[in-house]
């Protein structure tokens, strides 16, 4: 199932927008959920409540509020492996665009003939597993921190809370580790325990109870967790 945002504050623009993807992923015969957003805080205020993570996000550019570029940006911090698609009336913010990781710019006009395509290479990008910068969204207080993965040693749930440990430093999130790893960055992590998700890019070794990390922090291996921890930290050494 893909699921795909499209935000335009131009109502017949947007419902333009839903008409070209419903063709394109009807005749590909592909599962997809469509939401529409009618200006850019709306699709923060979703993906911000944890809400909402869309695959392909179909952006206009000039907007009320927030533009279509920055919101791009957010975009291709919080959810890496979103495939971001400018759909626009206005061709001089071509070069501006390339701030952003995005799959296409296209000019309302010429739709016809260039949407069709930069959807194809939004999902073959996703079939593929391509992604921007990998990171986890932290909730901070009342704002939002992107921690990249590099940084990360291990997850571990504390009460109902995450305690997120990095190479140079500490935080913590009001979520459960399950709610604040995103579903798609899951295969980079190994739970090994009931309360701890380790980095698998941050184990220097396994022994028969623990893994150690790279600063030699030792986290056990929980005896329900052992037999699938010790096949995934094998799978990463098999080609």
């Amino acid at each position: 199932m893909y699921k795909i945002a499209i935000c335009d504050d131009i109502n017949d623009h947007l419902k333009t927008a839903e008409k070209m993807v419903k063709e394109f992923m009807e005749y590909n015969k592909l599962k997809y959920e469509i939401q529409l957003f009618d200006n850019a805080d709306l699709l923060l205020s979703e993906i911000e409540k944890d809400k909402y993570q869309p695959d392909i996000a179909v952006l206009d550019i000039e907007m009320d509020g927030e533009d279509g570029i920055s919101l791009a940006k957010k975009i291709n911090t919080w959810i890496p492996h979103c495939q971001v698609i400018f759909l626009t009336s206005y061709i001089n913010y071509a070069p501006d665009v390339y701030e952003t990781e995005h799959v296409w710019f296209v000019v309302k006009k010429q739709a016809d003939s260039h949407f069709r395509p930069a959807l194809e290479k939004a999902i073959r990008s996703l079939e593929k597993g391509e992604t921007t910068i990998p990171v986890i969204l932290v909730k901070d207080g009342s704002s939002y921190m992107a921690i990249h993965i590099d940084r990360i040693l291990f997850i571990s749930k504390v009460g109902r809370k995450s305690f997120i440990k990095c190479t140079d430093g500490e935080y913590y999130d009001t979520r459960r580790p399950i709610l604040l790893i995103p579903e798609q960055l899951r295969e980079q992590f190994i739970r090994c325990h009931q309360g701890y998700w380790i980095s698998k890019r941050m184990i220097k070794e396994l022994n028969h109870d623990e893994f150690i990390l790279l600063d030699d922090t030792r986290i056990p291996v929980g005896r329900t967790f052992r037999d699938q921890a010790r096949k995934e930290f094998f799978d990463m050494y098999r080609d």
